[in-house]
């Protein structure tokens, strides 16, 4: 290998020649090589398709069709045909040809709004061979043959096409192509098989799908900046994407936390920023519909995206491979949701939330969101309200503060309450949640609910992490040491843990203290509240007394067993 980028570093930069800006960096065992864009024919290829597409729009077919003839003229075989191509390199392959492809069909498009149909006609031919699933280059067969008077061969291109299509899919032709044919038998003008405008360009879109950040925003300044640095500060050395994952209780503030560091980094990634939410509190998000909506945002027409997930993901790689994009990927549920989504690019980062701490990928950097300090939660409600209201009731405010735990959606979910009537006291607020078997309800207000984001990691948790969770509750205890929950559950101390860990893992307990002999833990007090209701709950639906022990099976009624002994023999 030495060797080898000796010899290339020889080919690549003569002592006799400037360097015009070209460099082949060595990097902790690795290479890089850099080059100014207007160097690479790739970056000229895209240049002209553009420009072609522009002139498509403005209606100059003639400009439209030079400059497409010219990003055509620089290919001069398929791509990387001498060498051998991984898994990454083949998928990059495969995006280069469709872009190739596209540029072909909106030249074509040209030349037949500029009349040269009688030319195209021995082309087409050989296209619809090559390509025999292409209902564009079908189509514009047709339109030649048709315009060429050849209407008897025009129809023959639709029914062969038709055939094949209803043998080998059990599909009809697209209404593009069945526009053609009709209007071909009634020997009127075929419609136009231009492709779609702006939305299907290869490639040269800028996503800028973030969603707006907090006005309101408060705390975890020194968290914020320290994520900035992470994703910003990626090398030429990084050989991989930048993964930054969040986690935290439920309504900790999870989403406010990586919009805010998103937006703040957004314009180091000029290639597009992508969000989505997976919903693994609600119905979970198919990965394969989410890189659908990615690949459109990015420009890429509905018809030539693939329809596996493996093929999408593979796309969505290639096309990031050699672009800065940033993904934000809210409400995950697991790694496994994850990992189509990733983009190629060493320059590119991702930002995931979940209410556990995944790791996406290896060298992904963890981020645990605490509640907020009662300074802070008072000054989220104070953004709400107004400091002016806020100071007149400030006990009371002090009191809700610590009630509300520093919970950001708790604290919400009162400001938004005490936001909507200006009049309405403080105090009347307080009176509510100070009655513990109410609290929740206090804390439910339009789509800033409480005990719903609670119950979402409740249950997806296993049946014996949330008999756990109910029995831990039912002891009243502020605090349960391991060695008490191990008594509590029946189980030895190892088997005990894994369940404490499966429910700080789902944020619905937390360790308390720092002795390194034993470990406590404790719930939040929003979090005992929805516990100490399940207790209710489980308690109001048990029948109050036990039936009578019998003599007879459990399993057999005693009218069965009477019938039994009356039977004769």
């Amino acid at each position: 290998m030495h060797t080898y980028i000796h010899k290339l570093r020889s080919l690549l930069f003569p002592a006799n020649l400037p360097k015009r800006g070209f460099a082949l960096h060595t990097k902790q065992q690795s290479y890089f090589l850099e080059m100014p864009p207007p160097c690479l024919d790739l970056h000229r290829f895209e240049q002209l398709v553009r420009r072609g597409e522009g002139a498509l729009e403005r209606g100059e077919p003639r400009l439209a069709a030079e400059s497409l003839r010219e990003a055509l003229g620089l290919w001069r075989e398929p791509v990387m045909s001498a060498m051998e191509t991984g898994a990454l390199l083949a998928a990059h392959v495969t995006g280069l040809d469709e872009s190739r492809l596209r540029a072909l069909e909106l030249r074509i498009g040209a030349d037949l709004q500029l009349g040269r149909h009688r030319e195209l006609v021995s082309e087409l031919k050989e296209l619809v061979i090559t390509y025999p699933r292409s209902e564009v280059f079908h189509a514009h067969l047709m339109l030649a043959l048709h315009r060429c008077h050849r209407r008897d061969e025009a129809l023959g291109v639709y029914q062969r096409f038709r055939r094949e299509m209803v043998e080998e899919m059990g599909l009809e032709p697209s209404q593009l192509l069945q526009q053609a044919h009709q209007a071909v038998l009634a020997g009127e003008p075929v419609p136009s098989t231009a492709p779609p405008k702006p939305q299907v360009t290869i490639a040269s879109e800028r996503p800028a799908q973030l969603p707006g950040d907090s006005a309101d925003f408060v705390g975890r300044g020194g968290l914020v900046e320290d994520a900035v640095l992470w994703l910003t500060s990626a090398g030429l050395a990084d050989l991989a994407p930048r993964v930054l994952s969040v986690h935290g209780m439920p309504g900790v503030g999870k989403t406010a936390f990586a919009v805010r560091v998103a937006q703040r980094v957004r314009s180091r990634f000029e290639g597009g920023q992508f969000y989505a939410c997976l919903g693994a509190s609600g119905e979970a998000r198919d990965p394969a519909d989410v890189l659908d909506g990615f690949l459109r945002a990015a420009g890429f027409p509905p018809e030539r995206l693939p329809a596996g997930l493996e093929d999408r993901a593979a796309l969505f790689r290639t096309w990031t491979s050699m672009k800065r994009v940033l993904v934000v990927l809210d409400d995950v549920g697991s790694a496994e949701q994850v990992r189509p989504l990733m983009p190629a690019g060493p320059r590119c980062a991702v930002v995931v939330t979940a209410r556990r701490g995944l790791h996406p990928a290896a060298g992904s950097r963890l981020v645990g969101l605490d509640p907020l300090e009662p300074a802070e939660s008072a000054g989220l409600l104070s953004a709400m309200i107004g400091t002016e209201r806020v100071a007149v009731e400030r006990e009371h405010v002090d009191r809700i503060v610590q009630l509300l735990g520093g919970l950001p959606l708790a604290v919400r979910a009162v400001g938004a309450q005490l936001g909507s009537v200006p009049g309405w006291p403080i105090r009347t607020v307080l009176r509510e949640l100070e009655n513990d078997a109410r609290r929740l309800d206090a804390l439910s207000f339009h789509d800033l609910d409480v005990r719903g984001r609670i119950a979402g990691s409740y249950h997806v948790m296993p049946r014996r992490a949330q008999l756990a969770f109910r029995k831990f509750a039912a002891t009243g205890k502020p605090t349960l040491a391991d060695a008490e929950a191990a008594a509590l559950l029946g189980y030895d101390r190892l088997e005990t843990g894994r369940i404490l860990l499966t429910l700080v893992d789902h944020g619905l307990l937390r360790i308390s203290g720092e002795a390194i002999s034993t470990v406590s833990y404790e719930f939040h007090p929003l979090i005992r509240c929805y516990a100490e209701e399940l207790v209710e709950d489980v308690a109001r639906r048990r029948p109050l007394t036990r039936p009578r022990r019998t003599r007879f099976c459990a399993h057999r009624p005693r009218t069965m067993m009477r019938q039994r002994r009356r039977r004769p023999g």
